[in-house]
């Protein structure tokens, strides 16, 4: 992901959330996941679920499914 999107992505995520999150504590998040746990449905959900409890977003089941399909479309 380019610099000028995640700082983009990151001003999303702190609006909405009202917290000042930087992207070293969302990869902080995913360490000890693998490529192949994101290709993997369940871990994925997990992950999702993990990040969005983080920032203090609740995250809809429709929500979490939108975001799987992203990821599993960039990752190919």
């Amino acid at each position: 992901m380019g610099n000028e999107k995640t700082n983009e992505l990151l001003k999303k995520i702190n609006k909405k959330s009202k917290k000042k999150v930087k992207m070293s504590d969302l990869k902080s998040f995913a360490k000890g996941y693998s490529k192949n746990d994101l290709k993997n449905d369940k871990k994925l959900g997990e992950l999702i679920k993990k990040l969005g409890n983080a920032v203090g977003i609740k995250l809809s089941d429709k929500q979490i499914s939108t975001v799987k399909k992203q990821v599993q479309d960039r990752l190919g």
